[in-house]
């Protein structure tokens, strides 16, 4: 880990890196080295979901959003109810921070547990306090290494699993159709030859590393000026705002040491129908928003008339506050697509960076405006 930290070029505070892009990176290097331990957990679950078994996800509620409804993920996954699962079932278990860990008996199925200890059950760790990262944000980075591996475990058996494009891609609500939602969990209209153990897995750490570097050595200028915008507004005692979308927004925001600086709402750039906050907005101010695909243009129009200053961080720019010296657009490196480990024969990307990538820059904002 520490090489990493050295290839990256980072200062260091109290032996870690004081960049979160770094530390993250750290993070992904230390959940890399776990893989070799997914395989036999993945095996046994493809087996299971080969079989006709259903896919639940549980414990961190965000985590929940995080893998279920996501580009690059299961179709057929979603949250596990109230009751336990079946018995051959397989179970994706997010332990929250302090919280208590359920007996498997309570969760039913096959478990695996990511995120702490977990008695004799397969577990895989964040290393969050190693790395000094939010251990939320961190439980992402084992969640989608292992959703590779089991993926890649499923075409060793002859079984492609039906995976989410984007719904911001032209073909995402077809496809949705197309398979029901999930309830064709496999495809029988197309055959993918098998992955090898741990190529998805690697493929995916080296690709969000790659797309943290270049936002760290990119971004520079303009999220340092976003933390000053930040660090002034609270100065003058004006509001300093941090809106998100997606998954594991805005549970990382509002339910973190950022809701703490930050006040946090959410904001759904690109989603006509979905209602925006009514907040006022007045000269000094500083709005960030951790976005997806779309500029926020409701959300500039009513801001920057009102004299608010406005960061925001999606894939594609607003051309109208392109030269607006109060307005920064963030490149978070992810595509659209979101997803981003091909495979062969299969049609859409694996895994999505997202998260894990814009969580990255929502704490760095935090740290460059608290420090």
């Amino acid at each position: 880990m520490q090489m990493l930290a050295v290839l990256i070029g980072a200062a260091t505070v109290g032996g870690l890196p004081d960049s979160y892009f770094e530390r993250v990176a750290l993070a992904l290097e230390a959940c890399h080295a776990d893989i070799p331990a997914m395989r036999g957990p993945a095996e046994t679950a493809a087996a299971l979901l080969a079989d006709g078994d259903k896919l639940w996800i549980a414990g961190q509620p965000s985590m929940i959003s995080e893998l279920t409804g996501r580009a690059g993920g299961f179709m057929m996954a979603r949250g596990l109810p109230e009751t336990p699962a079946a018995e051959n079932d397989v179970v994706l278990y997010f332990i929250e921070p302090d919280a208590a860990i359920p007996a498997r008996s309570a969760l039913g199925g096959y478990v695996v547990f990511f995120g702490g200890e977990a008695g004799d059950a397969p577990c895989f760790r964040h290393h969050a306090a190693a790395c000094g990262i939010s251990p939320t944000l961190a439980n992402a980075i084992p969640g989608w290494i292992f959703t590779g591996e089991l993926i890649a475990a499923l075409t060793r058996i002859g079984k492609m699993p039906v995976i989410y494009e984007s719904i911001g891609m032209y073909d995402g609500h077809a496809r949705m159709q197309q398979y029901k939602n999930g309830e064709i969990a496999f495809h029988d209209d197309l055959t993918v030859p098998p992955v090898a153990h741990g190529v998805t897995g690697s493929r995916f750490v080296d690709t969000i590393t790659a797309m943290l570097r270049r936002v760290a050595r990119e971004e520079a200028a303009d999220l340092e000026r976003a933390g000053a915008w930040a660090r002034e507004a609270r100065a003058a005692g004006k509001r300093v705002v941090m809106y998100s979308m997606g998954h594991l927004f805005p549970d990382e925001v509002g339910k973190t040491a950022i809701g703490e600086v930050f006040h946090s709402d959410v904001w759904n750039a690109g989603f006509r129908r979905h209602p925006k906050p009514d907040d006022p907005f007045g000269p000094g101010d500083c709005i960030v928003l951790i976005g997806y695909q779309h500029a926020p243009d409701v959300l500039l129009a009513r801001a920057r008339p009102a004299g608010a200053r406005v960061a925001y961080v999606t894939v594609h720019p607003h051309r109208d506050y392109m030269n607006d010296p109060e307005v920064v657009w963030i490149d978070p490196m992810w595509e659209w697509r979101d997803a981003c480990v091909p495979i062969e024969g299969y049609d859409v990307p694996l895994l999505a960076p997202s998260g894990i990538v814009n969580g990255a820059i929502a704490w760095e904002i935090h740290r460059l405006a608290t420090r």
